[in-house]
């Protein structure tokens, strides 16, 4: 036997022996790039992942566990164009899950991703099935070691923030980002038709500009000794607004709000108003 055989099994027994795994060769070996949630409704939510070479997986397809347990469900899927998704179905109304993703090379190698965090939506028979709830949209995009919680210190990196209402009814909690400066909530498209019903900016004093135009909303909840200055509320179901809390505010847009019946403003205040309809603008003492 030639002396490099010898060696090479020589080492493969030794492996073994020790309980160690063999090395896998490089080649041929396919990554996940990404896994997340792009929909969750009160029992189902949309899974999608991409590889870096979808030709080498064989198998594919998502863990789902119900948060702090091994209890799981398996979704298999089919792999196109480096990416696979999957309808994960039978959840339960506001349950926290983790999804992880899997991919299988066709030569025993199985490698698998992180976990993500989501949560179901509440069980209400008013929203549609592709709703996403906030909590799961910032898990997702700030949730940067992804462990299932927003840290103190990845809430303070947060200036700006922009949230697709047409996928999202509720927009609340925002004072666990103090330094918010920046607010964006819209549908997606123009097209789409937004979800938003609740926006709540209460603790957040420190915001500058905000634009929640082309949604459904009532009622908005502002701050005291705001620092706001730009707000574009377009298109929205206001029948009043109370803007005495807006001291610095040098802008406002209620252009297609046309239930929009009286703005009220603090003494001395006189912000810039865009409209297009009759409004009666009352100035408190």
């Amino acid at each position: 036997m030639r002396p490099g055989i010898y060696i090479l099994l020589l080492s493969l027994l030794l492996a073994a022996a020790c309980g160690n795994e063999l090395p896998v060769p490089d080649d041929g070996i396919p990554e996940i790039v990404e896994a997340y949630v792009e929909s969750v409704g009160t029992d189902s939510a949309l899974l999608v992942a991409t590889v870096s070479d979808g030709n080498l997986v064989s198998r594919c397809g998502f863990h789902i566990y119900l948060k702090g347990s091994d209890l799981h469900l398996t979704c298999d899927a089919v792999c196109r164009d480096n990416s696979f998704k999957a309808t994960a179905t039978g959840l339960r109304p506001d349950t926290g899950y983790e999804l992880e993703a899997f991919i299988e090379n066709g030569k025993g190698l199985i490698i698998k991703s992180e976990r993500h965090p989501f949560v179901t939506l509440e069980d209400d028979s008013g929203l549609p099935s592709y709703s996403y709830s906030f909590e799961s949209f910032l898990l997702r995009e700030y949730d940067t070691d992804h462990d299932g919680t927003l840290s103190t210190e990845e809430a303070l990196a947060v200036t700006k923030m922009e949230v697709f209402t047409d996928s999202i009814p509720s927009i609340n909690r925002l004072g666990r980002f103090p330094n918010l400066d920046s607010l964006t909530c819209r549908p997606h498209r123009l097209n789409y038709k937004s979800l938003l019903k609740e926006l709540d900016i209460s603790e957040n004093p420190a915001m500058s500009y905000l634009s929640a135009v082309r949604n459904d909303m009532e009622s908005i909840s502002f701050p005291e000794n705001s620092e706001l200055r730009y707000a574009n509320l377009g298109f929205n179901n206001f029948i009043t607004l109370d803007l005495t809390r807006l001291g610095k505010l040098e802008y406002i847009n209620v252009t297609g709000c046309y239930k929009l019946q009286t703005i009220y403003l603090a003494k001395g205040q006189n912000p810039e108003i865009s409209r297009n309809t009759t409004i009666t603008i009352i100035h408190n003492d």
